[in-house]
């Protein structure tokens, strides 16, 4: 077909360009489900093709597969309401006004990140930090972005649950939805990993670790606290994610069985906080743990109102389109050998104009 032709030449173009190293993309549209698999898995030391069931980094795409969708499981069993304190289920957090709302729509106050996370010496100083930190800014005034506010709620489907995340998102997120090589990989258990399937990322080199990371997660936080955190460290494969897209697009049902009720996917479509732009009608804007839309879509300037989106900052992103009736997901691993190209930005919206121009279901063509 021409437009997925039209589609891997762009793909190809940016490994050239040196966007990347290597990319792999899925779409799942109404004319099919297409992927492919382009460039290099790494390059350093060695250079070694990529194909279609390598698996990435993830990042802060972490946030909405995994941490998100746990949190609307234990919401539809009744375990917890949106509205309830965090400190309910985490006792050491010292706000006891911040609600499990607040931090997935990034609106709690709390500071973005915790400074200089790859000093960091373990797993308790991290948490020391988090559950004493300073609010930034007034609750609801504002929308920060913060990796701090996903940690917490890793721990609330913890603590609610009696089950470490990754064991938790494993039973009710990935098997059902097939996604069998979707995981996180446990810094302590990386005998098991076989490293040659994964995608090199950053070349670290600090008080923690001196290597190219390969199989362990690039993020630092993540990383000291043991590879699973509520924020980053999930790992998967562009055919994985084309479930969590198809489940999605067909209201919450995967190959007949309800995963989430169509009442939930309504709500991880409906917009929660925005910040206005003066007389701009394109304003940030979030939902729950998703971008809803918004200005600077990194699904490009075509997508619908009804798009839930988010990007990861190892190279990876996922966009669904409720009204063009199209989702995709583009994984690279930019960050190989260096976090300093930061070409793939602006990338993300031009190939994401085109799969809604090409594959967007309003099209009769």
């Amino acid at each position: 077909m021409d437009r997925v032709k039209g589609l891997d030449n762009i793909i190809i173009d940016a490994v050239v360009n040196g966007i990347f190293p290597g990319a792999n993309y899925v779409v799942v549209s109404k004319y099919g489900t297409f992927k492919n698999s382009f460039g290099k898995k790494a390059i350093l030391p060695n250079k070694e093709e990529n194909d279609i069931d390598t698996l990435y980094d993830m990042a802060s795409c972490t946030k909405v597969l995994s941490t998100t969708s746990c949190i609307m499981k234990l919401l539809e069993s009744g375990k917890l309401r949106l509205y309830d304190s965090v400190s309910l289920y985490v006792k050491e957090f010292i706000h006891k006004d911040i609600l499990v709302w607040d931090l997935l729509t990034h609106s709690s106050g709390l500071p973005a990140d915790v400074p200089r996370a790859a000093k960091l010496k373990s797993k308790e100083e991290l948490f020391e930090k988090i559950f004493n930190v300073e609010l930034k800014y007034e609750r609801h005034s504002n929308i920060v972005y913060s990796d701090i506010g996903f940690i917490l709620l890793g721990l609330i489907v913890e603590n609610i649950s009696g089950m470490p995340l990754d064991e938790f998102a494993k039973k009710y997120v990935f098997d059902p939805l097939e996604m069998y090589h979707t995981g996180f990989n446990r810094i302590s258990n990386q005998m098991d990993v076989d490293f040659t399937k994964y995608a090199a990322t950053e070349h670290r080199s600090d008080e923690i670790v001196d290597e190219i990371l390969r199989g362990k997660v690039h993020d630092e936080k993540a990383y000291i606290m043991g590879g699973v955190a509520g924020h980053a460290g999930l790992f998967s494969s562009v055919d994985d994610i084309s479930h969590f897209i198809e489940m999605v697009l067909n209201d919450g049902v995967y190959k007949g069985k309800q995963f989430f009720s169509r009442a939930t996917i309504d709500l991880l479509f409906t917009p929660q906080v925005k910040v206005p732009k003066g007389v701009c009608l394109d304003c940030t804007q979030r939902g729950l743990g998703w971008i809803v839309k918004g200005d600077y879509c990194a699904g490009g300037d075509l997508t619908s109102p009804e798009t839930i989106h988010h990007t990861g900052f190892t190279g990876t992103n996922i966009c669904i389109d409720r009204i063009n009736k199209v989702g995709f997901s583009i994984l690279s691993n930019r960050v190989h050998p260096s976090r300093s190209n930061t070409l793939i930005i602006p990338f993300r919206a031009r190939v994401g104009n085109y799969i809604i121009a090409n594959f967007g279901g309003r099209n009769e063509y």
